[in-house]
This record gives structure tokens, C-alpha cells and sequence, in this order.
């Protein structure tokens, strides 16, 4: 494993396993006593973010389009990403080339079509929050008025490949 895929997944480890392990403490503290809590906690956020990490880095290997080209379209751009679909964010791969902005989703969600936008009818692009809080959100408007949303790593990145695309 090269240092790249390493500093991910210990980025993914810090980032959902200590808020996990912190709101998991204070689950088994108030289930069953502060010593509980302060053990059990820090094992399950560690368990957690170990196996998101891991899991995270399995599709990453999966799903990276490594020709740099799809359906003969060059890759600008491509990342794990969420797609909202109503109340469901599908996990999947995003992809952007010169034309489009391809979504495919992992297989492993409730719906597993993908979603593709021609660049040509984009509106807009704009930055938004998950759960209102968290900076890791993009919102694409298309034609009709319609919205997509998407949880992306490097929300900053795709912002200026999605800029520079259009």
C-alpha cells in the first residue's frame, strides 16, 4: 500500500471514527456506566473507522477509471462520491470528461442506476452542505430547473474540474 492510499484511509479513520467512537462512548456511558463508555467507545470508533477505511479503499481500486478514458471520453477528473436520490445517498464513482458528469453507483445501494449530465446542460454549480453542516457538498442544477446532488472528498477540486469542464 503506497503513502497516498494510506493517508486516506487514516483520514477516513480520524474523520468517521472518532465522532463514531465519541457518540458510541456516550451511548454505552449512559447504557452502562462512564467506564463503559470510555472503553467501548474507542474500540468501536477505531472498529468503524477501520472498516470504512478499508472498505473505502477496496472501491477506490475497483472503481478508478485507469485507461484515464471513458467511452473513449478522457477523464478530467473522478472520485468517490454520493448521490442523493430522494432520502437515499448512493454511494458510487464520479466521473467527469469533457462532455458529461458520470455518476456510477457501487452495487451496493437500495437503487443502483447511475446518472449521467451533459456538461452542455448544466446550469450551475454550486457548493453545498450535508446535513447542513459538513463543506463536502456539490449541487448541479440542469435543464428544466432540475438538481443533483452529490457528497464528494475534495469538494474544492471538482468545483474548479467542473469549472474549467464548462
Amino acid at each position: 500500500m503506497n503513502t497516498t492510499s494510506m493517508a486516506r484511509m487514516v483520514k477516513i479513520l480520524l474523520t468517521t471514527g472518532v465522532p463514531f467512537g465519541a457518540m458510541m462512548g456516550l451511548f454505552f456511558a449512559l447504557q452502562h456506566g462512564l467506564i463503559a463508555g470510555l472503553v467501548l467507545g474507542p474500540i468501536t470508533g477505531l472498529l468503524f473507522g477501520l472498516i470504512l477505511a478499508a472498505f473505502s479503499e477496496a472501491q477506490r481500486r475497483r472503481m478508478t477509471v485507469k485507461s484515464g478514458e471513458l467511452d473513449g471520453e478522457p477523464v478530467l477528473h473522478q472520485g468517490p462520491a454520493n448521490h442523493w436520490r430522494g432520502v437515499e445517498a448512493r454511494g458510487g464513482w464520479l466521473v467527469l470528461t469533457p462532455r458529461r458528469l458520470v455518476f456510477r453507483s457501487h452495487g451496493k445501494n437500495i437503487r443502483n442506476e447511475g446518472v449521467e449530465l451533459l456538461l452542455a446542460d448544466v446550469v450551475s454549480v454550486e457548493p453545498s452542505r450535508s446535513l447542513g453542516i459538513v463543506p463536502n457538498g456539490l449541487r448541479i442544477r440542469h435543464k428544466g430547473d432540475a438538481v443533483e446532488k452529490f457528497v464528494v472528498s475534495e469538494r474544492a477540486g471538482w468545483l474548479t474540474a467542473l469549472t474549467r469542464a464548462r
